[in-house]
């Protein structure tokens, strides 16, 4: 009776089947979703093609290197992002449009976090923008053939993320974390969002 090293690798470093090619043995040590369960996968991890949204059909798909806390990103937009309330980043950033073109949405000024009265920045393809982790936005993708390809550099982690929703009550914005706004609002980048 043999040990099936194929189905034992598969299940300690947590590499799922499906779309793509056959990775290298190399690769299935380094590939992951889950940093916990591979070694050096904090310091070191490359992602491929993850679908952002929705399964059957995401808004975004991101393919991610990330080296001792620093991430090279590389987006593939087909959707915008969620826009009915603004997000920041977990990191500083710098985005450059490699093809196409969207339009960066901000707030009107720090106290006005309402998203219709956002200023609206069109960025094209050959443009840089830096943004601070804290600094509020959301991105509108047109329609167009092919979608939007970015690339995204990314310094270390030191905030966390989130949506910024109005409490009625007091009558301010708070950051809710992504699990707890997507789980009150649900996911809407469907197959006819823009």
């Amino acid at each position: 009776m043999g040990v099936d090293l194929k189905r034992i690798r598969k299940s300690r470093l947590n590499v799922q089947d499906g779309g793509g090619s056959n990775p290298s043995p190399l690769t299935m040590i380094i590939v992951t979703r889950n940093h916990h369960t591979v070694p050096f996968g904090k310091y070191f991890q490359i992602r491929w093609k993850e679908p952002m949204g929705r399964e059957e059909c995401p808004y975004l798909y991101r393919w991610t290197l990330i080296v001792l806390g620093y991430s090279v990103r590389l987006h593939h937009w087909l959707r915008s992002d969620d826009k009915r309330h603004f997000h920041d980043h977990s990191c500083n950033l710098i985005s450059i449009v490699l093809k196409g073109h969207y339009f960066n949405c901000v707030p009107n000024n720090e106290k006005d976090l309402r998203t219709e009265t956002a200023k609206w920045y069109a960025v094209s393809a050959g443009t840089a923008w830096f943004a601070k982790a804290k600094a509020k936005h959301f991105l509108v993708i047109p329609e167009q053939n092919g979608g939007v390809w970015t690339l995204l550099l990314q310094g270390r982690p030191y905030h966390k993320w989130g949506f910024y929703v109005l409490n009625k009550d007091i009558d301010q914005h708070v950051k809710w974390r992504p699990l707890r706004y997507f789980h009150k609002y649900g996911v809407i980048q469907g197959e006819n969002y823009r």
